[in-house]
Parts: structure tokens; C-alpha cells; sequence
């Protein structure tokens, strides 16, 4: 039977060994994990980026299709900085579309506002802007921006603006603007402004605000000499 020579009974590793090992790993663990989460986040900011980059290009393309098609204003209601209603020809008539932003902040019990158009009571969601679209037989509605921001309860984050034929705007320059209803004859372009925000600040999504500015779209279908 071979004896166990000198080297084999002190080979091994030290009890302080062990420690330095253990605190090795558990760093560069936690800078793995750390990196992962770092990626995660970013990840996650750009998806909702892109999300709200969506909502911008689908609204504003709605906007200026219904904008430029529109023969004039429905003045019942008045136009508002939050309320846009369009009267558009069809073959078979004329339909009115109404683009109307809900600012009431939503709450756990409340969620929505019951708003008319045209006589038909719509559920509008809170902090949304809502397009409705009114043939005089059934009201279709679509949410097309669900992220407005609401970062300062005295202000608007999203407001129609309203121009003359000259691109003079009827109101004092910034939000909350005047009353414009005595002005809705002479009314020959729209512009739409809006700020967008998503995701949680806690947990590393949350996107910086993003701003929109529409170019003046201008009622092509409206005489300008109305």
C-alpha cells in the first residue's frame, strides 16, 4: 500500500483562499446581473420610445387626411384648444369627425367621461385623445393617443391651435388660450401640439417627454372667402 507523501496531505485550498474566491465571484456576478439590467432598461425605454413615435405618426396622419378633406368646421360645439369638429363629404353624405382630448386625470374608480357627439353619448378615456367619426346613423370611435402628459395640472398638454387665412393665430400665444368661438368663420388652418410620456421612472422605462408640433394643415375643401 502507497503512503500518502508530504505534498498530497497539504494540498488544497485555505480558508482564506476560499473567501477571496467567493468575493471574486459574487463581484463579477453582480456586475453580469448589473449589465443585464442596464440592457433590460434600455431596452425597454426604446420600445416605448417607439411606441410613442408610433401614436405621433398615426395621429398626425389622421389628422391631416380628415384636416385637408374637411369642407369646413361643425361650430356645435364651438371649436376649442380640446375639441376639433370636421365636416367631411362623402358619396353618401357628410360626416362629421370630431377629435376630442380628455384631460380629466383618471382616477381608480373613474377611467372615463361620457362626452356627446352629435347627440350620441361616447365613453371618452381620460388623458387620451379620441377620434370620433358620426355617418347620422352610428358613432365609431378610436383612441389615438393614450400617453398624454400631465405634468403641470394649470397647463394643457395637448391643444388645437386655430388660424386665419394670413396663418395669424387666434389666441394669446400660450396655453390655456382665449375663447376663439367668435372667430370659427374665419378659421382656414388647424395645428395640432401635444406632449408624450410612458413607462416608470422606478424601474428605469420611462422615456423623456416627447414633443409634437404639427405643421399648419390648412381646410383645402373651405372657401377662404366664407
Amino acid at each position: 500500500m502507497r503512503r500518502p507523501d508530504a505534498l498530497s496531505l497539504t494540498a488544497g485550498f485555505t480558508l482564506v483562499e476560499l473567501l477571496i474566491g467567493a468575493a471574486l465571484s459574487a463581484t463579477i456576478m453582480a456586475a453580469v446581473l448589473s449589465g443585464y439590467i442596464y440592457l433590460g432598461r434600455g431596452f425597454g425605454r426604446l420600445v416605448n420610445q417607439q411606441a410613442l413615435e408610433t401614436e405621433s405618426r398615426r395621429t398626425l396622419a389622421y389628422l391631416a387626411q380628415d384636416v385637408q378633406a374637411a369642407s369646413g368646421l361643425n361650430n356645435t360645439p364651438s371649436p376649442s384648444n380640446s375639441r376639433l369638429d370636421l365636416l367631411i363629404l362623402t358619396a353618401t353624405g357628410t360626416n362629421i369627425v370630431t377629435y376630442y382630448y380628455n384631460g380629466n386625470a383618471p382616477t381608480s374608480i373613474t377611467e372615463s367621461d361620457d362626452v356627446s357627439v352629435n347627440g350620441t353619448t361616447v365613453k371618452m378615456k381620460r388623458q387620451c385623445l379620441t377620434r370620433c367619426v358620426y355617418n347620422y346613423a352610428i358613432v365609431t370611435s378610436q383612441i389615438l393617443l393614450r400617453n398624454i402628459t400631465d405634468r403641470d395640472a394649470s397647463t394643457t398638454d395637448l391643444y388645437f391651435r386655430y388660424y386665419d387665412a394670413s396663418g395669424v393665430a387666434y389666441d394669446n400665444g400660450s396655453p390655456p388660450f382665449t375663447t376663439i368661438t367668435s372667430y370659427s368663420r374665419g378659421i382656414k388652418a388647424v395645428s395640432l401640439q401635444f406632449s408624450l410620456q410612458t413607462g416608470a421612472a422606478g424601474n428605469g422605462t420611462q422615456t423623456p417627454v416627447h414633443q409634437v408640433t404639427s405643421g399648419r394643415l390648412t381646410l383645402r375643401n373651405k372657401n377662404y372667402l366664407q
